[in-house]
């Protein structure tokens, strides 16, 4: 695999430590009201103050990254090597080192938690394009290693653990510029707990050693560390707040500890009775801070403990620069625009002739109605807008970055409305009843409907459409009993052995990663162009390939939401599968690479599941618990 960019990487991440060690962009949650982001503490200036270059959290952190460093070494001896249990266990002894500290790294030097721990981001001005979600650090060598050591892979994981070495000693030379203050340790916190149940336990950074379970235990544990000695310089909380978070922190990180293995974790029981008090407990401790404050965009809202809650998270956060916050009239406003013929170039079509709200906003169809009759064999299936305003790139492709995008492209298309923003605008203004809308929304009357305008109240009401109160979303939140055994079951079997969990990431179940949620990478998973179950042909639309011109990314498309999944039949770009049953079908054969759709460059494992009858009713069942059509405007 390619490294061709790892210098470009070191240098990104060492700009991203300095500016965060400058500018404590780090969060708090204090006066977050939906729409308007959240808080941050002040900048100090100059730097490092003394206080903070002796806080016992920096002399921690600089230990356990010498101690990392030495264990990549150690590890790096194993693999010269041929003693497979003396290498297992070397890595395993470097892997626990790295989550002990993994909170401190991502939050301070996420480019070198990238390089660590991988997957590698897409972006690099200075280097080609690298394949879909290529692994790095730890990643690279449990590929080696897991579950018998390849011995022709060993140089190259040599390769990548004196890499890891280099990077982890020049983060350990940056210490002493970090500002170190209570809000920053709260928010590693906050982030650490989401990232092992969102991320970690669904296998996404230890696919092939099965070590989920161990290396939450130890990321959990190492946050628990890091408030233990925060506590010693932390004077605005309480001592039961302290205790509160170390005992729910102990309780958390023993229950992944107790776990016989990944596949058999009762993940709700984990979300709501153990790794939720833990959030909560942070939550309390860190509102007992006093800290001045500014304001910053981001989705997961700083007012809520858990990403799971109620309301956690912000639709607001991939609106663009000039759009308004939302209100009811501009809300109504775009509602009404969604059902207008008049805005097609025809005058004959609206929104929602191709998103019907009786069908979870889908159409029912494979492939969507196109007004040009010869571009209906490059039509694609229409998604569903509920839950929309929670992906931060919009299409199949992905080409649109902001729903208000979007909508342009949209009218724009011959194939769909066969319009324009602006002759759209241009037949509203003609109606007396839609100029005297826009000016009540728009009260400058020179630009009262435009362009702009008319896209950015239609982005205000797709983004309006969130529903994220299903059985699964009641079950995290304590009513257990909202899921049946079987749906439980199929979520811990989406989260464990399918690894589901590692493209549809929870809890919205799209390929929109939290804790960041800043960006959504597609898939290649060999999609046939018929239902078949041997001798397939690869559909040859070739998706995100089409719009960047990378060879890699042909036949790469967004991954979609699975919530209303039930309702939004058929399924897939080009809607060849027609029931959740085929679906899970053609995943349990190991995707189009086990079928005859072979791409070179699939970045699904093409390894059958050899799911049970039972297990695919639990799958199904899992996935049934998902289904909210109930939009609920915050």
């Amino acid at each position: 695999m390619s490294r061709a960019g790892s210098s470009r990487r070191y240098t990104l991440a060492v700009t991203a430590l300095i500016v965060v060690a400058a500018s404590a962009v780090i969060l708090t949650n204090r006066s977050c009201q939906p729409g308007q982001g959240a808080r941050v503490p002040l900048p100090s200036r100059g730097g490092a103050t003394d206080a903070s270059r002796h806080h016992p959290v920096l002399v921690y952190f600089e230990s356990r990254l010498d101690t990392l460093a030495g264990a990549i070494d150690t590890l790096d001896a194993a693999l010269a090597g041929t003693d497979e249990p003396r290498i297992h266990a070397a890595f395993r002894r470097a892997r626990a080192d790295y989550k002990g500290i993994e909170g401190l790294v991502e939050l301070y030097a996420p480019g070198t938690s990238e390089a660590l721990n991988g997957p590698l981001s897409e972006e690099d001005d200075d280097a080609p394009a690298r394949p879909l979600g290529e692994p790095a650090g730890f990643q690279v060598v449990e590929g080696a290693i897991f579950p018998h050591v390849d011995r022709a892979a060993i140089a190259e994981s040599r390769a990548e653990t004196k890499r890891m070495a280099q990077n982890v000693r020049h983060l350990r030379q940056l210490c002493p510029y970090l500002v170190i203050t209570p809000l920053q340790l709260f928010e590693a916190g906050r982030l650490e707990i989401a990232r092992v149940t969102t991320l970690g336990l669904a296998g996404f950074d230890s696919d092939v050693s099965g070590d989920a379970t161990a290396d939450g235990a130890n990321a959990l544990a190492g946050i628990r560390a890091m408030f233990a000695l925060a506590r010693r310089t932390t004077r605005d909380v309480r001592a039961a707040s302290w205790a509160a978070i170390d005992t729910t922190l102990a309780r958390a990180s023993q229950f992944l500890r107790d776990a016989p293995n990944s596949d058999s974790l009762d993940r709700i029981t984990f979300i709501v009775n153990y790794s939720g008090p833990a959030a909560r407990a942070i939550a309390a401790a860190r509102r007992e801070v006093r800290a001045p404050e500014l304001v910053i965009k981001r989705v997961w809202r700083l007012d809520a403990p858990s990403v799971f809650d109620s309301g956690a998270l912000d639709p607001q956060a991939y609106a663009t620069d000039d759009a308004p916050p939302p209100s009811a009239a501009l809300i109504a406003l775009g509602q009404r625009l969604f059902v207008e013929p008049s805005i097609s170039g025809p005058g004959t079509r609206s929104c929602q002739s191709c998103h019907d709200p009786a069908r979870a906003f889908t159409d029912g169809r494979a492939r969507s109605a196109s007004l040009i009759p010869a571009a209906q064999a490059t039509a694609r299936n229409t998604p569903t807008l509920i839950n929309a305003g929670y992906s931060p790139v919009l299409f199949w492709d992905e080409r649109a970055t902001s729903l208000e995008g979007q909508v342009g492209a949209v009218l724009s298309s011959p194939a769909e409305m066969a319009s324009s923003p602006e002759l759209a605008a241009s037949r509203l203004k003609a109606q007396p009843a839609y100029r005297a809308a826009f000016a009540k929304v728009f009260p400058a009357p020179a630009d009262s409907i435009s362009p702009r305008t008319l896209r950015v109240a239609l982005a205000a009401y797709v983004r309006s459409l969130v529903a994220l109160n299903a059985p699964f979303d009641r079950a995290v939140r304590g009513d257990t009993a909202a899921m049946s055994a079987s749906a439980r079951r199929g979520f811990n079997l989406f989260m464990g052995r399918a690894r589901c969990g590692t493209c549809h990431f929870a809890p919205l179940f799209n390929g929109t990663a939290p804790p960041m949620f800043n960006g959504s990478e597609p898939e290649i998973i060999g999609v046939p162009s018929q239902a078949v179950a041997s001798h397939a042909t690869l559909d040859r639309d070739r998706g995100r390939g089409a719009i960047d011109r990378i060879e890699g990314h042909d036949y790469a498309f967004k991954t979609p939401t699975l919530r209303n999944i039930a309702l939004t039949a058929p399924y897939m770009h080009n809607g060849v599968y027609r029931t959740l049953d085929a679906v899970i079908d053609f995943y349990d054969r190991g995707g189009g690479g086990r079928i005859g759709a072979h791409v070179a460059t699939q970045t699904l494992q093409d390894r059958p599941m050899h799911f049970t009858g039972q297990e695919r009713l639990d799958l199904r069942a899992f996935l049934e618990s998902l289904t909210d059509t109930v939009v609920a405007r915050h």
